[in-house]
């Protein structure tokens, strides 16, 4: 089931013109939220990070908090009741000739679109076998990875290359050999007790479901630590997750010939619990 909202009007279809530039450069931003009980999660905190995005590509967001808040709820309403996968995308807009320098009448568009998703999230058994990409994720001087933007073409190449070698997903490094993230979530691991994931500084996504987690185990008083990890520490990992808006966590199984010993874990499983309880809270607010 699919369902849009383009700038307000809301249709089971949508269509941009061709000189649109998110279509023609991927100069667009984006975000994803996952719906819990019919209620989105932590939408302020993903607005927050639109414009951050947007503010990093020079863009302006025309439209307040509130309006693209009341704008999701109607698109949300119009849909039959469920689960859903909510896109909100914010494209430059369309210029009147092909050209790198936007217009100065150009004039940003607002995209919302709804994907049904299954009604209860399920933690996976099997979990995710990863490759190491060869392909470097994007530098921080170059195309900052913090910025959600329409141009993923580094993320697709390594989810493309993981593909060919027989895995389900690619985890990029930097520069320096450091573990970043995958190709559409954050890293974690467990390791002499410790739950560790790579600081923001290696270039990386700042996730929100991360900074959830990173929360939760201080909470919950769990030993854990922002650390730099190379692919050698991998070898000693317990378990290991996987963390996004939409799969929320996914157990790691393997990278490359490094196979973890549980999946999901005991840790993996406890977060796991505790995160959707935050959710429920959340959704009975």
């Amino acid at each position: 089931m699919l369902l849009c909202n383009l700038d307000g009007v809301i249709t089971p279809e949508a269509s941009i013109s061709v000189l649109d530039r998110g279509f023609l450069y991927g100069d667009s931003v984006y975000e994803v939220i996952r719906t819990y009980r019919g209620i989105p999660f932590a939408l302020p905190e993903h607005l927050a990070r639109l414009r951050a995005s947007a503010d990093y590509l020079y863009m302006t967001v025309p439209w307040s908090d509130e309006y693209i808040t009341q704008e999701v709820q109607r698109t949300l309403a119009a849909a039959p009741r469920g689960e859903y996968y909510i896109r909100i995308v914010v494209t430059r807009g369309r210029d009147c000739r092909i050209g790198l320098l936007p217009e100065p009448t150009t004039q940003p568009r607002l995209l919302i679109v709804l994907m049904a998703i299954a009604p209860e999230p399920t933690l996976s058994e099997q979990g995710i076998r990863l490759t190491i990409a060869k392909r470097q994720r994007t530098s921080t001087a170059a195309l900052d990875p913090a910025a959600k933007t329409g141009n993923y073409l580094n993320n697709i190449l390594a989810l493309l290359e993981a593909q060919q070698a027989g895995f389900d997903d690619a985890l990029l490094l930097n520069a320096q050999g450091q573990i970043t993230e995958a190709t559409t979530s954050n890293l974690w691991i467990v390791r002499d007790g410790v739950v560790e994931t790579p600081p923001t500084t290696v270039g990386m996504l700042h996730g929100i479901t991360r900074a959830t987690l990173l929360q939760l185990v201080a909470d919950l008083g769990i030993p854990h630590r922002e650390v730099i990890l190379t692919p050698q520490d991998l070898a000693r990992a317990k378990e290991g997750f996987l963390s996004s808006s939409v799969r929320l966590l996914m157990p790691i199984r393997q990278v490359d010939e490094v196979i973890f010993p549980v999946c999901p874990g005991p840790v993996t499983q406890k977060l796991w619990q505790e995160l959707l309880a935050v959710m429920e809270k959340a959704a009975l607010a």
